[in-house]
């Protein structure tokens, strides 16, 4: 996802006293479109036999693709792909190979392999990840030529005008991965124990709420912990500074870069120097010296996917919507601890979320690839074909799953989504290719449902903008670097309140000599230049 995840998608979303949720879950994208198509486009061709490729009926050479993501390495990954190389070879004589890197070192490796022009094929990447950093530093193949050539079901199933929408400069360099239109927050939550302690969604309406939940439960129960950090955690300041406002970040979702809008008004505003950063900051604070998240687990290496099924101490904490994992994460925290059940709320429904219309996820071909063309053949198959599709996201029929109908799955007994292979659905195919769980609960079908439905949402003020970095190259690389340093540890809320002011002031300064202030008056420039046109 991702995202999430379209993080589930499960990146790392834990925002205020984090708990572990599918962040993976992507978060779309928000702005560069002028229009606003469905994100969720019918699988088109997903239950028949792909349509041929150009070279499909000619006798290609065999090669081997390799791809890029983010995770660790599932369960069964060597059984898995035997079974699927066979019939990659027998259907595009290609083969593959995946190469999984830890995500709290995914961003920087990408970047890395790139500018050394490590030999590899494709990799997942999103506007909430560095996708505006890739494009920028020209580590996407440009494919706006042979896509449609060579995954002509994928092409035509995300349609001409979705596929429009996601350019970059008029061309096509990462193909979109639709899912959500956003995210908008809520809190994820132990509702067995707020049944217990007499509480119901009703009762969660802001932040505050949380909290005192969670002061009241570990009150009681000093088992219990309000949230803990894992190794995906970078910062959480976009699911809480700013909620219940509309938001929107320039580049779409790049959370470390300075300079985004309010309230859909074409006014940059730098969001670390907003008065709702350092009030978020204030709070991270009191949270942090209060005792109620873990501070060793600050340091700690461990997943999401990992920490949301094992971890039964957690409380609850602010993060993206289900996208269907609620029951099975109930199922698996409950085999620890009897009874164990998650829920969710959101806190900012009904304030529409502005939304570009456009996917925040991509899978991207690197320009070092040498074989770009059998690379869109595997996602042509990916999308087209049923067998390749479930082999590849959910591993062994009987083994890691067992479908359920059409469009559903469960885990064999005994098994959970950490004892099974199992890949993120938002890094290759639209989120209606996937399978639903089977245990997915109704809370799950209404919070998809919302995140789906364009009438939740408006349309983007700059909606079609799209910022040029090049006259900031410069600054960006700095400020980024920056922002990297500092987001952690202040969005932690680590250290004393008269620590975290000098930290603070110390991010603001050294920003300022990074050339943030030419950032934000360069994005200011060209959207008011967009705007008169």
């Amino acid at each position: 996802m991702r995202k999430k995840h379209y993080r589930s998608a499960m990146a790392a979303l834990l925002a205020l006293v984090l708990m572990l949720v599918a962040a993976g879950c992507s978060t779309s994208g928000n702005n560069d479109s002028s229009s606003s198509p469905s994100t969720t486009p019918a699988p088109g061709a997903s239950s028949a036999a792909p349509a041929s490729s150009p070279s499909a009926e000619q006798k290609l050479e065999q090669v081997s693709l390799k791809l890029l993501l983010p995770g660790d390495k599932p369960q069964h990954y060597d059984q898995v792909m035997k079974m699927l190389n066979e019939k990659l070879t027998d259907k595009i004589q290609a083969t593959l190979d995946i190469q999984y890197i830890p995500w709290d070192s995914y961003k920087d490796q990408i970047l890395v392999k790139l500018a050394a022009g490590e030999d590899f094929d494709f990799y997942y990447d999103g506007w909430w990840q560095n996708y505006a950093q890739v494009l920028a530093k020209g580590g996407a193949l440009d494919i706006t030529d042979i896509f449609q050539k060579y995954a002509p079901d994928l092409y035509n199933g995300l349609t001409e005008e979705y596929v429009n929408t996601n350019k970059y400069q008029d061309k096509v360099y990462g193909i979109p991965v639709p899912g959500p239109l956003e995210y908008p927050q809520g809190y994820n939550f132990r509702a067995d124990l707020a049944e217990k302690y007499g509480y119901t969604k009703d009762d969660f309406k802001t932040i505050e709420d949380t909290i005192e939940f969670g002061r009241k439960v570990m009150a009681a129960d000093s088992t219990r912990v309000m949230g803990r950090f894992n190794g995906e955690y970078t910062g959480n300041y976009q699911s809480v500074a700013f909620l219940g406002m509309q938001r929107e970040y320039i580049p779409s979702n790049d959370f470390n870069s300075p300079g985004m809008l309010l309230n859909n008004e074409p006014k940059v505003v730098n969001q670390f120097e907003t008065q709702q950063y350092k009030d978020f900051l204030k709070l991270q604070n009191q949270v942090w010296n209060e005792g109620l998240v873990d501070k060793d687990s600050l340091t700690s290496k461990s997943n999401v996917v990992t920490d949301s099924n094992t971890d039964v101490s957690v409380i609850g904490g602010m993060g993206n919507p289900p996208e269907g994992w609620l029951g099975d994460r109930s199922e698996a925290l409950s085999k620890i601890e009897p009874g164990a059940r998650v829920d969710f709320v959101f806190l900012e429904q009904g304030a529409k979320m502005v939304s570009s219309f456009k996917a925040g996820n991509f899978t991207v071909l690197s320009p070092y690839s040498k074989n770009p063309e059998r690379v869109l053949m595997f996602l042509n198959l990916i999308y087209a074909d049923p067998q390749v599709r479930d082999l590849y996201l959910y591993g062994i029929e009987g083994q890691d799953f067992i479908a359920v109908g059409d469009n559903q799955f469960k885990y064999p007994d005994g098994l959970d989504k950490t004892k099974v292979f199992f890949n993120e659905w938002w890094m290759v195919t639209p989120w209606s290719n996937a399978r639903l769980s089977s245990t997915a609960t109704d809370t799950d079908k209404m919070a998809m449902e919302y995140v789906t439905n364009p009438d939740n949402f408006v349309k983007s003020v700059i909606a079609g903008f799209e910022f040029n970095p090049d006259p900031v190259k410069s600054e960006i690389s700095k400020v980024s670097a920056v922002v990297t340093e500092y987001r952690k540890v202040l969005e932690s809320g680590s250290g004393t309140p008269a620590q975290q002011d000098a930290k603070y002031a110390e991010f603001i300064d050294k920003l300022k000599k990074a050339g943030v202030d030419k950032l934000i008056e360069e994005k200011q420039r060209q959207i008011d230049e967009f705007l008169n046109k």
